[in-house]
């Protein structure tokens, strides 16, 4: 069996020593460094075919090292050894051309299956075969010396026993695939042997022999853990037999070994690439919700900014109202002509006022706060009047004639009411600033007169049972778009308008909006004499985050 040299790079020098007494028992002859200068003065000198690299290590970086390593011999295959959770060095490593890693405090079976791999690989490499090792233990030499000769002709490495104590101390300080013992020996039984070897390597095959023709001793055998029991005086061809047999079940057992390692460390390796673009698509979609939050929110407080002219005019008329009373009960009071009825008559009034105010006010100020999305059902009417609400004023300051026609008894959606009142602020904001490029390009004369031309939006909800969908569409009869402008439309910071009136969102956040709530917007526009957008929403359930 051709000896492999094997260098242990690692601080602990407990962990040296355990790990060199297991090398050593496998046939390796081991190097040993407690530190990375060290082991890399070792490594350039000797042959290494197997290297234990330690990643965290007092002096040298145990990755920089294992790049070191790979690039001066290609062939060593290498073992690094990593403390707990330091599971993402151990893929690194994995990654740089480890062919196994082992976490501390080390599984000497895991460490079995690791050499394995290395050896199997090496030996691939080489084109050698591998050589097993028998132990044949007997207390009669004359019956040792022939099998021995017999099975090394055979191509097997061969060791040889008196007792069971001498067996014993072989398996312990030398790999052992198969151990053929009688059972009669001088100091304890070949079962006791076979017993106290696979308490320590479970690994080993035996194979028991006996001058006694006994069916007890060969049941005992067998449940000991004997692969095959032989009768005295061994033919030596049944031996090979039991032996290949042995072989076999050995190399099925640590190819299966091999190939349940490999895919351990495949399955962690996909586990742990999941887990880093399972944590970066969720930083990410983080990072996306809330750069859709702040445009959203942006979008609401530049809409508040273009309807200050008219929420200013909606609280004013009732300010108005309220110091035109005032003046009033001011007056009756220096006539003497106040009375009881008039007085509760005025603070009526005054109510009134007050409450309309504060519903005003309180409308803007919940458009305006930005709150996380919570799905209720939604009457679209009803968003739709509140978006009115808010430009109605400025729509007739416009001198833009409004249309309602909402159809009654249109189902509820699922749905955040204030996103999809943002939608409608934007869509009758865009056409009432297409009606006046319109208008303005008529007066201006870069469009032929039209003495007829009028300023009209028209807003209309259907209800179609078939489809399960609700269509709500704003008309307007503005300055439309060519094809081209039509297909930019929805791109984020595009705007057919003047630099420093248009921030190029409206549309892109209201396109988003509407996707979210499994909704879509169909745009039919003709350039010079208008546009219909039009929003078709689904009826039926959406959860919290839009699903």
């Amino acid at each position: 069996m051709k000896t492999r040299k094997v260098l242990i790079v690692d601080d602990d020098q407990l962990t040296r020593e355990q790990l060199s007494r297991e090398l050593k028992r496998q046939y390796c002859e081991v190097f040993l460094a407690g530190d990375g200068q060290s082991g890399l003065e070792i490594f350039a000198r000797e042959e290494i075919n197997i290297l234990l690299l330690d990643v965290k290590l007092p002096d040298v970086d145990g990755l920089e090292f294992l790049k070191q390593a790979k690039e001066l011999r290609p062939n060593c295959e290498i073992i690094v050894v990593t403390g707990y959770g330091s599971e993402e060095v151990a893929i690194q490593s994995l990654r740089r051309g480890a062919i196994d890693y082992l976490e501390k405090p080390i599984k000497f079976e895991e460490l079995g299956a690791s050499l394995g791999r290395a050896q199997e690989k090496l030996a691939q490499k080489e084109e050698m075969s591998f050589k097993n090792s028998i132990l044949v233990v007997d207390d009669d030499t004359a019956v040792l010396r022939p099998i021995k000769r017999f099975l090394e002709k055979e191509g097997y490495e061969v060791m040889t026993a008196e007792n069971g104590k001498d067996g014993l101390a072989i398996i312990e300080n030398n790999k052992i695939d198969v151990l053929v013992t009688d059972i009669n020996l001088g100091d304890m039984s070949g079962i006791e042997v076979l017993q106290n070897a696979k308490k320590r390597y479970q690994d080993i095959e035996g194979i028991v022999a006996t001058g006694e023709k006994d069916e007890a001793l060969a049941i005992e055998s067998l449940r000991a853990g004997a692969l095959d029991y032989l009768n005295k005086p061994i033919n030596l061809d049944e031996l090979l037999i039991s032996v290949r047999k042995a072989v076999d079940n050995i190399n099925l057992n640590r190819n299966r070994l091999y190939r349940s390692r490999e895919l351990k460390i495949s399955s962690e390796i996909i586990a742990k690439m999941n887990e880093e673009l399972e944590r970066r698509i969720e930083e990410r979609s983080k990072e996306l919700t809330q750069t859709q939050t702040q445009l959203f929110q942006t979008s609401k407080l530049a809409t508040l900014g273009e309807m200050s002219a008219g929420l200013a005019h909606e609280i004013n008329q009732p300010l108005g109202g309220i110091a035109l009373i005032c003046a009033n009960i001011k007056k009756s009071i220096e006539r003497g002509k106040l009375s009881e009825k008039m007085l509760l008559e005025d603070v009526a009034d005054i109510e009134k006022s007050i409450k309309r105010m504060t519903r005003i006010i309180q409308h803007i100020r919940t458009f305006a706060r930005q709150d996380a999305l919570r799905f209720i059902e939604v009457n679209l009417a009803e968003t739709l009047q509140s978006a009115m609400s808010l430009l109605g004023e400025q729509l007739r300051l416009h001198e833009i004639e409004v249309v309602l026609d909402i159809a009654p008894d249109i189902p509820k959606i699922s749905g955040e009411p204030f996103q999809l009142e943002q939608v409608w602020i934007n869509l009758i904001t865009n056409a009432r600033d297409a009606m006046d490029e319109r208008e303005l390009k008529i007066k201006d004369g870069r469009l032929p007169p039209q003495p007829d031309y009028q300023k009209k939006l028209t807003i209309a909800q259907v209800y179609d049972p078939t489809t399960k969908m609700v269509q709500v569409s704003f008309t307007d009869t503005g300055i439309g778009l060519s094809p081209a402008k039509k297909a930019k439309m929805f791109e984020p910071f595009w705007t057919t308008k003047e630099v420093g009136k248009g921030s190029g969102l409206g549309l892109s956040i209201s396109f988003g909006i509407i996707e979210n709530h499994k909704g879509k917007i169909e745009v039919e526009t003709i350039e010079g004499q208008g546009t219909t957008m039009s929003v078709f929403l689904p009826i039926g359930g959406i959860d919290d985050a839009g699903n």
